[in-house]
């Protein structure tokens, strides 16, 4: 798919191998550039690309990687016609999210790298927000770098403008998680027409505790017991136009249980430390025992907000506030669904699961594909790293659809270990006037290798 449409665009056939050649590595072993040199004439892609590999390969990768930057939307948009085909999509659902990718370096030639929120936790790095849109299939439709420090909420309008949604057609459902469910968001999606369905924050739960302990329930039909999720319907009492759906999930609800409990743990473990340190004496000044006091709260804000701790006659009091806890415990596993879609509530239920799709993407983005950590420096080189994870990542997307077509459930990882032991064997044959004559051919496949190169339409005779 990518070859022809990078030809339309004018690129070389050496440009277009390079870029192949970077997308494969990203798929099999991701690795620097640098490494990759050292890689590549270990496995059969020069052969196979008819590339010849040398230490000067490094800057034709650097031009290639910008050749692909510079023609990003017309590549995506091209992608997105021809694999509505491939894939049979309906084009109905568009699941949106952002993750980030930092950097080890200062990056101080790059505008959007900043320090913000990271989702790994590597608050102490710069980083870009990337922002995707899948179809209802987990496949990539568009992305956006942002400024690593721009909220969210604010990026969204930015992946509106991109996908252009042909006027005949249904304008599809956006589905968004809970940390998009802004009031501006909602306003600009029915703006632009389109329809939408989100999961609104956890914190909002509380409004609906008594329908959530009164209402009547139906099951999701098909599961399991310790899989079992109960769905109602309810008209929005703060919107006439929306409809709310409070789910009831088993599965959640033991998670979110076991991460309560856990979290309270750690915290009764450092405040009861804190307590002790200051009846042994250890700590006597009082602007140093409320300076101890605030870091332990600001460290468990999950916890901290079901605790009064009160400091008097050098002793600290724990006390949990019952009935606040109480009712977080109840709320457990229940989440709120918000939409202004006119479906059932299992419907709804089905339609807001299909986000899942766009979290499978990103977990493999982030794990196999090699988003982060992001090693460039220059704005241009950290889009290009990202685009070419997600040319990868659309390049898996076919490899699953071939594989499930044949009633084949294995993962990429379990498919990539398997083929590993697949060896290109070089033979030397001395001649008498001293040259030596390299022969590379692949090694023969056992039967369970063959296998996949059949499912892929791959002859590796030839190769």
């Amino acid at each position: 798919t990518l070859t022809p449409i990078l030809q339309s665009l004018g690129m070389n056939a050496s440009s277009i191998a390079t870029a192949q050649l970077l997308v494969y590595n990203r798929l099999i072993e991701p690795l620097s550039e640098w490494a990759l040199i050292n890689w590549a004439p270990r496995t059969a892609l020069p052969e196979m690309l008819d590339l010849s590999i040398t230490k000067t390969t490094k800057d034709r990768l650097y031009r290639t990687s910008d050749l692909l930057v510079e023609q990003r939307s017309l590549i995506e948009q091209k992608l997105r016609i021809h694999e509505a085909d491939l894939f049979a999509t309906g084009g109905s659902v568009i699941l949106y999210d952002v993750t980030n990718s930092h950097f080890e370096g200062e990056c101080i030639k790059n505008s959007k790298a900043k320090r913000g929120k990271n989702k790994q936790q590597r608050n102490d790095c710069k980083q870009v927000a990337v922002g995707i849109a899948f179809d209802e299939k987990g496949i990539p439709l568009v992305h956006e770098v942002f400024e690593g420090n721009m909220a969210d909420t604010k990026t969204l309008i930015h992946i509106l403008e991109r996908l252009k949604v042909d006027g005949s057609k249904a304008k599809p459902v956006v589905i968004l998680d809970a940390g998009f469910a802004s009031a501006a968001n909602l306003s600009l999606l029915k703006e632009k027409g389109f329809s939408w369905l989100i999961n609104i924050t956890r914190s909002s739960r509380k409004k609906y505790a008594e329908a959530f302990k009164n209402g009547i329930f139906e099951q999701i039909p098909g599961r399991k017991i310790d899989e079992m999720v109960e769905v109602q319907k309810i008209n929005d009492p703060d919107d006439a136009a929306s409809q709310l759906v409070l789910c009831r999930s088993t599965q959640r609800r033991l998670k979110e249980e076991a991460m309560l409990s856990n979290a309270e743990q750690r915290f009764l473990k450092d405040a009861n430390a804190l307590k002790n340190r200051i009846e042994k004496g250890r700590l006597v000044k009082i602007n140093t025992i409320e300076r101890n006091l605030g870091r332990l709260q600001k460290k468990h804000p999950r916890v901290n907000r079901y605790y009064i701790i009160t400091f008097e006659k050098n002793s600290l009091t724990i006390s949990r506030k019952a009935d606040k806890f109480d009712l977080s415990t109840e709320l457990c596993g229940d989440y709120v669904l918000k939409t202004d879609k006119t479906l059932d509530a299992v419907a709804i239920w089905k339609l807001y699961m299909t986000l899942l799709k766009a979290e499978a993407g990103f977990k493999m983005l982030k794990g196999s594909l090699g988003l982060r950590p992001n090693f460039h420096q220059l704005e241009e080189r950290v889009e290009g790293h990202i685009f070419i994870s997600i040319l990868a990542y659309h390049l898996l997307c076919w490899i699953r659809e071939r594989f499930e077509q044949h009633g084949d459930k294995r993962t990429w990882s379990t498919i990539r270990r398997l083929l590993r032991t697949h060896s290109v064997v070089t033979t030397r044959l001395p001649k008498e006037d001293g040259e030596i004559i390299l022969i590379r051919k692949p090694s023969q496949p056992d039967a369970e290798q063959e296998r996949v190169y059949r499912i892929l339409g791959i002859d590796w005779r030839k190769q």
